[in-house]
């Protein structure tokens, strides 16, 4: 198949390296378009048995519900699923990603599921280092505080 046809891409988490897929779309493209004016274009004779221009409304309704799909799917799919990082969110608000990352492993450490489960492969920082971070105001370390 052809490299520009494949809808997921291969990748790694950037805080814990763990491999991973997400999906290369962020939003809709020329096939979700024509996908849609299909769609809209069946609806339209199911339920008027003729050509009516309140066709273009189920239009812009399809096309909305595909953007909002392709938007979710999207969003979903680059969130970590192993220790819970948000690059997204980490680009807005670093903190909350901080806090949401450091919950995501309180749970993972509490449930009995991970117990055999392989390690995450967590940032490791030498104690002289974090300390010299704490002490620019850099913010708190997650991977210390783990």
């Amino acid at each position: 198949m052809f490299p520009s046809f494949r809808q997921h891409h291969n990748c790694y988490c950037a805080f814990c390296k763990s491999p991973r897929r997400i999906y290369r779309k962020k939003s809709i493209s020329l096939m979700n378009v024509l996908g849609s004016a299909l769609a809209s274009v069946v609806i339209m004779f199911a339920i008027w048995q003729q050509f009516d221009p309140r066709v273009m409304i189920v239009f812009v309704v399809c096309l909305a519900f595909s953007e909002v799909f392709v938007k979710i799917r999207w969003r979903l799919s680059v969130v970590c699923r192993a220790c819970g990082f948000d690059p997204v969110l980490y680009t807005k608000d670093p903190q909350a990603a901080a806090d949401k990352v450091r919950f995501q492993l309180d749970v993972r450490k509490q449930d009995p599921k991970y117990l055999l489960a392989k390690p995450l492969n967590l940032p490791a920082i030498p104690a002289e280092k974090a300390k010299a971070l704490q002490e620019k105001g850099k913010g708190r370390l997650v991977s210390r505080s783990i």
